[in-house]
């Protein structure tokens, strides 16, 4: 159902020129070829740097469901595989990936869907992440592809309000996830996402599912094709948590600038998140061994 009210959000768009001129300001084509040129040079023997630290990877996923008529139920997500290879300096850790990324939805999907495999490198430091990514990118509905060269800073961080149960025995768990791009060949456009939240996680019920309810607040824009694309509010829900698995509803009042259009609705969504490093996995796998002889 469509909603003319006029919400209050965030002009997305003026976040995502804000965010896209100063990204490309910093982050020109021959600062990051100086910045590679200085990695490489961090990784002579000099280091004494023998095998990579570890072989970490993971995989996200979302299926939601609703009913509106601008967006529809979807899904998104990636796998990842990487390895990191030396800690330099500064305890940043040096890190180069594959991974496979998709986006598909039921309505408006020309600029939308999406998918196809990318390699990158990457620094990451504590939650904050700077790199570079080639993505191989299909667009079904146009029946269009191309290689993009994409600059990026990522991060997520969370935090628990109540720690050391200052407010009884509830936990208020948050976080902040964002992401900047700079397009460097122009084709779809640099931009930004992300999202911040704050729940309150109530009780355990029986298996141990987690019940929160949670306020939150998303963005998502783009300098290119944005049209169906750009979108921002604020979102309230019911979350269901187990082991790396999310489930729940929400309701969100969803801007979408571009059309001047409102779409507030109740979304059934399931989520999920998990991680692995294979160096880990293979030294237990030898350990258990070991123990068996």
């Amino acid at each position: 159902m469509r909603d003319e009210s006029g919400l209050p959000y965030l002009d997305v768009k003026k976040l995502s020129y804000f965010f896209s001129v100063r990204f490309t300001a910093c982050f020109r084509w021959k600062t990051a070829a100086t910045i590679l040129a200085i990695v490489i040079l961090c990784l002579s023997p000099a280091l004494g740097w023998a095998e990579p630290v570890g072989y970490p990877g993971g995989m996200w996923g979302q299926v939601t469901h609703d009913d509106d008529q601008v967006s529809g139920s979807g899904g998104m997500g990636w796998i990842h595989q990487g390895i990191d290879w030396v800690s330099l300096p500064g305890d940043v850790m040096l890190n180069t990936y594959a991974e496979y990324r998709y986006r598909t939805r039921e309505l408006n999907r020309k600029y939308y869907d999406t998918q196809g495999p990318a390699v990158g490198i990457e620094l990451r430091k504590d939650f904050l992440t700077v790199g570079s990514a080639v993505y191989w990118e299909k667009l079904p509905e146009l029946g269009t592809s191309s290689a993009n060269k994409e600059l990026y800073v990522t991060w997520y961080y969370d935090w628990n309000a109540n720690s050391g149960n200052k407010f009884g025995p509830f936990a208020f768990p948050g976080s902040w996830w964002g992401n900047l791009t700079y397009d460097v060949d122009g084709l779809n456009g640099s931009g930004a996402q992300g999202f911040v939240n704050q729940g309150v996680d109530w009780f355990t019920l029986p298996g141990g599912v987690v019940t929160n309810t949670f306020v939150e607040y998303r963005h998502r824009s783009r300098t290119k094709n944005n049209l169906y694309y750009d979108a921002g509010g604020p979102a309230v829900g019911v979350d269901f948590r187990k082991w790396f698995f999310h489930f729940g509803v929400n309701y969100y009042w969803e801007r979408l600038p571009m059309l001047n259009e409102s779409s507030n609705r109740a979304q059934f969504y399931l989520t999920w998140y998990y991680t692995w490093d294979v160096k880990d996995m293979f030294s237990k796998n030898v350990t258990a061994s070991d123990a068996e002889k």
